[in-house]
């Protein structure tokens, strides 16, 4: 094995690169070094003892120049280097925790679901999460990366510093260049405020008004595909139009819903007047649920109901499960939830999965049938009428009037 002075540089280097824990084992599991801001829950630390046998066993029959990646049941991502000498395993670099996927209210509210952790584990683990580090599909570049990090020899690097410290700098815009442009920027910032307040109250109409104020033409951001200008803007709209929603009161879980549809829709689109047309239909579902799903004042029962309802309609749900769920009676919950919503909790939920299924049924991917039963129906007759009762028509003749 490399020597230990060597190896512990490594590990440092990695650490202070990517900003994630090192921790080395030898080939009988024993820690060598665990360089780690000790920032950890340690409920995540005893949750993932047995991983690192079965990472080990995984390293000993590979290639010695293969990597390890597990992701557990918290979503935390590791890893695993083997360290070899003379062809012969003898113990392994770990590097993680890291993230693989982005840390929303949706993405916690899932953990703590797969791990039967309490509602209060909620804010300890955001903390965690949002300390750590994002790589997304990039780890596979950083894994490479890694290995060749571990089994070559390091070199110290050296540094040549250029000094322009003393260069004057000389600005781009010049003072007098502000008077027109600048005032045009105020008067966007002004009108996106505005855009923001409407979408929060919930007022469709001059939501709006006020969008066609501060939307201008951004082409130039992109040369050359003002397509995908168009489209970054519209991302960026999505984003604003949740974000003003879930201070409108709406639960973070079903606004994560509506901009994960949106951030599809727009990403789908092949034509500028396609995306026009679906900035304003955002406009128009954001305030809807501003005015139809807002939490603000409601009880805690439905307030809780509305959370796991949102979250979990895909599932086999019932009022008793919701209410077994959440830890309130069953009929208490389902006399609140009437007089709250003016809609039972059942024909809520109903009305839940026909939105889901419209909008599987405007992606064109899925047949009718695999539609219903991804929503959360147990057949396809059942789905078939509780569709009609809700919008009129079958599923059929929806879709072909689209």
């Amino acid at each position: 094995m490399m020597q230990v002075d060597e190896l512990l540089s490594k590990c440092w280097l990695i650490k202070n690169a990517f900003h994630i824990d090192v921790q080395v084992f030898d080939e009988h599991l024993q820690t060598i070094y665990h360089l780690s801001n000790d920032s950890e829950p340690l409920i995540l630390v005893e949750a993932r003892k047995a991983m690192y046998s079965d990472l080990q066993k995984a390293l000993e029959k590979a290639n010695k120049h293969s990597f390890c990646l597990h992701t557990d049941s918290f979503q935390l991502s590791f890893m695993a280097l083997a360290m070899h000498h003379n062809n012969r395993y003898h113990g392994m670099v770990l590097v993680g925790p890291f993230l693989n996927e982005r840390v929303t209210d949706h993405f916690i509210w899932k953990v703590l679901k797969d791990n039967r952790l309490e509602n209060n584990w909620f804010n300890p683990l955001e903390k965690f999460f949002k300390s750590l580090t994002y790589l997304g599909q990039s780890y596979l570049a950083i894994s490479d990366l890694l290995v060749n990090i571990v089994v070559n020899p390091r070199v110290d690097s050296q540094l040549i510093s250029l000094n322009n410290s003393n260069k004057p700098f000389e600005p781009v815009v010049q003072p007098q260049d502000y008077t027109q442009s600048g005032l045009d920027v105020k008067l966007r910032y002004d009108a996106e405020k505005k855009f923001l307040y409407f979408i929060e109250t919930g007022d469709k109409e001059n939501a709006m008004k006020a969008f066609l104020e501060f939307a201008g033409d951004f082409s130039y951001r992109v040369p050359g595909n003002p397509l995908r200008a168009k489209k970054n803007l519209s991302f960026s709209s999505n984003t604003m139009s949740r974000q003003a929603a879930a201070r409108g009161g709406v639960e973070p879980q079903y606004l994560h819903a509506i901009s994960e549809k949106f951030a599809l829709k727009i990403e789908a689109a092949v034509a500028m007047s396609e995306l026009d047309k679906l900035e304003f239909i955002m406009i128009e579902e954001y305030c809807e649920a501003v005015q139809n799903f807002t939490v603000k004042g409601h009880s805690p029962v439905v307030r809780k109901a509305l959370m796991h309802i949102n979250l979990y309609f895909k599932e086999s749900i019932t009022v008793q499960s919701i209410a077994d769920e959440i830890g309130f009676n069953r009929n208490y919950l389902a006399k609140k939830f009437k007089e709250e919503m003016k809609i039972s909790v059942t024909d809520y939920i109903h009305k839940k999965r026909i939105n889901e299924a419209i909008f599987l049924l405007e992606q064109g991917q899925l047949s009718i049938t695999d539609i219903g039963i991804q929503v959360g129906f147990s057949s396809y007759n059942y789905f078939c009428k509780v569709f009609k009762d809700v919008k009129g028509k079958t599923a059929t003749e929806y879709k072909g009037s689209k």
